[in-house]
């Protein structure tokens, strides 16, 4: 099926930067416009819920742990299923400012959906691709269109019904079904002991959180929480990844300073914080906005 180009986006008035946001709606999903001033690969990112990311300068490579690979440059997208681990590599050509992406994230409850459970058995009984990683070659205005209702409905300032608000959501799943035969699927019903660590711990990233507590909150003895060593994880590193990834998204998403996301994170000293994040993703924090042009 052949469409149109996706449209350019305004640039922001006066030669503004364009502005980091982001936006979340619990039940419904997540919207980010992300930026980075530099070019970095991000390994080993979570995706607990599929998403869509829309390139707008730069390019973007995502190669997953079952193999799959996409690569997107502007006009483009790629479409990530959830329940998976990637790789991120976000580029800054030559002559380009900065990478800069919007993303879309769908809560796992919009894909239970009825009418879209049906079209989507619907469309892979046709044949179409069941990647993990998806390239959209090229993003048409309807899809564009629907993707920036979605992301402004998730804003606090819209005052919209969640109910309208998960209508505009579901309405991209739909798009990408309709124009590219990409279906995206629920979890497993009942999910891992790490899953639901991951899910209890990003809820609140600066609490005290200790085996005893955390098994206590998810209603299971210590024994059962160990299986996380069996999962591939221990305690400790998924208490650390969940609060580096989620400090990486508010980097690229917000304008905060590094000192208030250390804390929102778990961390009292910057310091520490950023010690933590170099051994994490293998560089400072200040080089997500880019104040480390130079550095390798």
């Amino acid at each position: 099926m052949n469409h149109s180009p996706m449209r350019p986006r305004h640039a922001p008035p006066d030669g503004a930067a364009p502005a980091r946001s982001i936006h979340a709606l619990p039940g419904v999903g997540m919207a980010a416009h992300v930026l980075q001033g530099r070019g970095l690969e991000i390994l080993r990112m979570r995706m607990d819920q599929p998403a869509l990311i829309l390139v707008d300068q730069g390019t973007k490579t995502v190669r997953a742990e079952r193999g799959a690979t996409a690569r997107a440059m502007p006009g483009q997208a790629i479409v990530i299923d959830g329940q998976q681990t990637v790789d991120f590599t976000n580029a800054v050509p030559r002559g380009v400012d900065h990478y800069e992406a919007r993303w879309l994230l769908f809560d796992t409850a919009l894909l239970e959906d009825p009418y879209y459970l049906a079209r989507a058995a619907q469309a892979e009984c046709s044949g179409s691709a069941s990647a993990s990683v998806r390239r959209v070659p090229q993003v048409a205005p309807t899809l564009a269109s629907a993707f920036e209702r979605a992301a402004q409905s998730l804003a606090p300032d819209q005052a919209l019904p969640a109910s309208v608000a998960r209508q505009r959501v579901l309405e991209v799943l739909h798009w990408l079904l309709e124009q590219h035969g990409i279906a995206l699927h629920a979890p497993p019903a009942n999910p891992g002991v790490s899953v639901r660590v991951r899910a209890l711990i990003a809820g609140r990233l600066d609490a005290d959180w200790t085996a005893g507590r955390i098994a206590s909150e998810l209603a299971v003895s210590e024994a059962t929480l160990r299986r996380l060593v069996a999962e591939g994880a221990s305690l400790t590193q998924l208490l650390v990844d969940v609060r580096m990834a989620t400090a990486l998204t508010l980097l690229q998403a917000t304008a905060q300073p590094v000192s208030s996301i250390a804390l929102s994170v778990g961390y009292e000293s910057p310091s520490r914080f950023a010690v933590r994040f170099r051994q994490r993703f293998g560089f400072a924090p200040t080089a997500v906005r880019g104040h480390e042009r130079g550095a390798h």
